[in-house]
């Protein structure tokens, strides 16, 4: 009969939905507010409502993948479960004293955040385990016993234990861990060596404390909604998405909350990814801009390009995961005026509750959803087929009283001004993704997604320098099907410092063997046949005396001179693109072995069509004129409309032009040009050159 897959994206504004039939490929897509207060019962909503547009049977539904941004929000907004720190005697505020960036170098007024965990709330104990992993000093059950005393009397929900150089030998800590989890048992603990097994104090306290915060959250939010979905989806294996791309188990999830902070946007990559496999664009640039931000993510020769150095709020999370570059510029984000009657866009947003202006629930600050609705590019009668009603006239109002107004402006004058300054805020993050880290942003096909997306994409991609823009199928919930593509994953790490000539075959077969060992058993814990297992190897790497590292892919075979060679040779190429120089006679320095474990979920490759039998250069009806206001064209220029389900490969469109379809609108400016593909993706010519080899 054939299986069924949903991805449900919870996004800031609105909860996508993606319903894959295994059997014709056949993908379905759907959208439902989301409930701030109530993500589950967004997510219920969402895939009650998937059912019913693709109509199929919930029992032939084997798989439910969700992103959720329930621990993002948290540490966001600081929201966090009460919770308590043990660590070696001394070292309690590492937390606070954290690095000495500083996020603005040049405002002596600014605040750092506050730590995760407060000062009252963090515990020294007497012990000490040296560099080596020779522990010198062991916990004592006596001192522990006091310790214990006063976290029982701060009524904590969850406890975080970090120990120095637990990363190289962990006995003391799991000690200590036994304790608690004996003493403790309606509350949560997590220790540093089981979430994140590698050097760097600060960043390892950092991110064991963000997850054992979130872990009450967390195992709350999963335990109510999951004997929810069982109702609906008897059959279906549950997953979460992590950060990293890859999905885990609900167990999983409840022990390491941290894994899925930026799970939403991770599905957009991998959707990017697979996008990039299957047409002749290696390297892409994923630009998702929904209702509450933009997640910009790189796609580097196929490859989704990853980070352990993320943060979130400030705060270091050091664990594998997509980097992601994400910035408060959404449809939602609110335009205000600072007290010089400066013009901002963001990085607030007013969400889907009140939402825009236009929606009629409350909002009264103008939007950039409101911008483009007086602008004449957001269209009543075509926003999510007409099932939401929005008033023009309210968004005019409050552009006029808020913006307009006060700058001396017109109406348009002042939209216009919104989305050019939402546009720039954008366009330094598109840069930052990709000329800053060294490629050539004439060499890069944007990718452009997310219910807003389209509508900026080109723009942004002529203001960028990049010749071509992608517009999937259903972009408005692309992630969601980024969603239902996701491999099971995991990650180990294992810090050894080798430098030069220590850097052997045995040293490094020594290293992998062990997280290939941990691998295995993660997989095979988690149901994966032996041939849907995959492993990866890679390497941090430096040149002695440096303080960061760079991550090299290790090749595939037996680790021998050849291998380590070739890796070299990667490193240097890698250095050189990210910093302009490299030293091949320098000495390298290996810092830690890092091993991916993937449980392939077998997705079908992406769907191909035929051209219509029609001539070329034939265009669709269109749906008739409507003015848009182009800055470039000085004013309002009577603009076709098109229906998306009306393109065919082959089609080809001259801007300006607005293409309409359920998830999102697209805007193709004056002097633009637009052709689809045998994959049904828009593909927008900016007017920029291509790179000439």
């Amino acid at each position: 009969m054939g299986s069924v897959r949903i991805g449900v994206d919870i996004g800031g504004t609105f909860t996508d939905v993606t319903v894959l039939d295994e059997r014709d490929g056949n993908v379905t897509i759907a959208k439902v507010p989301s409930r701030r207060s109530d993500p589950g019962g967004a997510l219920l909503d969402g895939v009650k409502t998937g059912l019913e547009a693709a109509g199929v049977d919930s029992e032939r539904v084997n798989l439910l993948v969700h992103g959720t941004t329930i621990v993002t929000n948290a540490v966001l907004e600081n929201k966090l479960p009460k919770t308590a720190l043990v660590t070696t005697e001394g070292f309690k505020d590492v937390l606070e004293i954290g690095r000495h960036f500083r996020p603005d170098m040049y405002d002596l007024q600014q605040d750092r955040a506050a730590p995760v965990i407060p000062r009252n709330r963090r515990y020294g104990l007497q012990e000490r385990t040296a560099a080596d992993g020779e522990v010198l000093v062991r916990p004592q059950r006596s001192e522990f016993a006091k310790l214990l005393d006063s976290i029982k009397a701060d009524n904590v929900e969850a406890v975080a234990v970090c120990f120095l150089n637990s990363y190289v030998n962990p006995e003391n800590e799991a000690q200590v861990l036994k304790w608690l989890t004996d003493e403790l048992q309606n509350t949560t603990v997590s220790a540093s060596y089981d979430v994140c097994r590698e050097m760097r104090e600060f960043e390892r306290i950092s991110t064991v404390s963000v997850n054992a915060a979130a872990m009450p959250l967390v195992a709350k939010y999963l335990s109510e909604i999951t004997p929810n979905i069982r109702k609906i989806l008897p059959n279906a294996k549950i997953l979460l998405m992590q950060s990293n791309g890859g999905s885990l188990t609900v167990d999983a999830a409840k022990a390491y909350p941290a894994r899925i902070l930026t799970s939403g946007p991770a599905g957009g990559a991998l959707a990017v990814q697979r996008m990039g496999k299957a047409t002749r664009y290696p390297n892409l640039l994923g630009v998702d801009m929904g209702g509450t931000s933009t997640d910009i993510s790189l796609i580097q020769n196929g490859e989704v390009t990853m980070t352990t150095e993320a943060e979130v709020a400030h705060r270091p999370i050091k664990l594998p995961m997509i980097d992601i570059n994400t910035i408060g510029a959404g449809a939602g984000s609110i335009a205000w005026l600072d007290e010089a009657n400066g013009l901002h866009v963001g990085p607030h947003s007013a969400g889907s509750d009140p939402g825009p202006v236009a929606y009629g629930k409350g909002g009264t600050e103008p939007t950039v959803t409101d911008a483009n609705i007086v602008l004449g590019r957001l269209l009543p009668q075509y926003f999510a087929s007409g099932r939401i009603e929005l008033d023009i006239e309210a968004s005019r109002r409050a552009i006029k009283e808020k913006i307009g107004d006060p700058l001396g402006k017109t109406i348009e004058e002042a939209a216009q001004g919104i989305i050019r300054i939402a546009n720039a805020n954008m366009e330094r993050a598109v840069r930052v993704s990709s000329a800053e880290k060294g490629f050539d942003p004439r060499m890069i096909t944007m990718v452009a997604f997310g219910g807003a997306g389209p509508m900026h994409a080109a723009a942004l991609g002529r203001a960028a320098g990049m010749p071509t823009v992608l517009i999937p199928g259903q972009p408005g919930v692309f992630s969601a099907v980024g969603l239902v593509m996701a491999d099971i994953r995991h990650d180990f790490v294992q810090t050894r410092i080798l430098r030069g000539d220590e850097i052997t075959p045995d040293q490094l077969t020594d290293v992998y063997s062990e997280l290939e060992s941990l691998g295995r058993e993660a997989l095979e814990a988690d149901a994966v046949p032996t041939d849907k297992q995959g492993i990866t190897r890679t390497a941090d790497l430096r040149y002695v005396g440096q303080a960061y590292e760079i991550n090299v892919t290790l090749p595939e075979g037996e680790i021998d001179e050849t291998l380590i060679r070739t890796v070299f040779d990667k490193f240097h190429a890698q250095h050189k693109q990210l910093y302009a120089h490299c030293h091949p006679h320098k000495t390298i320095e290996f810092v830690s072995g890092r091993l991916t474990a993937t449980g392939s979920m077998s997705a079908p490759e992406m769907k191909k069509f035929k051209a219509a039998d029609v001539q070329p250069s034939a265009k669709p009806e269109t749906e008739g004129d409507h003015p848009i206001y182009f800055e470039e064209a000085g004013g309002y220029v009577d603009t076709p409309i098109y229906a998306r389900e009306t393109l065919f490969p082959g089609t080809e469109l001259e801007g300006p032009a607005v293409v309409v379809q359920l998830d999102t609108t697209i805007i193709i400016h004056p002097g633009q040009t637009a052709t689809v593909d045998d994959h049904a993706n828009l593909l927008i010519a900016t007017g920029e050159e291509t790179y000439a080899r």
